[in-house]
């Protein structure tokens, strides 16, 4: 059975998995001193090799998960990277103007999320499809409207 220091008093007896978990869920820190029965004094929980590998127990920082997963992409970068691609094949202008504001407010959702948004290559394709499709969209309709003007001048007396 082992014992251990907390807020000034002692601890237990909890068993060494109880212990173990105490100290994994980070309910009392590393540095905290443990005893237990055949120990000739009281020692930091870092030390005690029972603890961990070699004396080295890897502690999580408080408020921060372990969670390995991806993060999840944004919606708003998912949409405008579609809009961007439908700009240019299929709706211009509009969907375009939608792409670039989607794509904004994607990486503004992306870089307050601190890490647990994703998205941000979707957000460079969808914001480069839009504002893409605004330049050549409105060139060609700069183009047309400048052909109709020399074409109704051409034929005017």
């Amino acid at each position: 059975m082992w014992y251990y220091a907390k807020d000034g008093s002692r601890e237990g007896p909890v068993s060494l998995d109880e212990l173990r978990g105490i100290l994994g869920e980070n309910i009392v820190p590393l540095t905290t001193v443990v005893w237990t029965e055949g120990m000739d004094q009281w020692r930091p929980a870092c030390e005690v090799p029972e603890l961990g590998a070699g004396g080295q127990v890897v502690q999580p920082i408080p408020g921060v998960g372990l969670s390995m997963a991806a993060p999840q992409s944004s919606g708003l970068a998912i949409a405008s990277m579609v809009l961007g691609i439908v700009g240019i094949l299929a709706v211009p202008i509009v969907c375009s103007i939608a792409a670039v504001i989607c794509g904004h407010m994607a990486r503004s959702q992306i870089r307050q999320g601190e890490g647990r948004v994703g998205g941000d290559g979707m957000v460079m394709t969808g914001l480069i499809t839009g504002y893409l499709g605004l330049v050549v969209w409105l060139a060609l309709a700069a183009w047309i409207v400048t052909v109709i003007v020399g074409f109704s001048s051409a034929f005017s007396p």
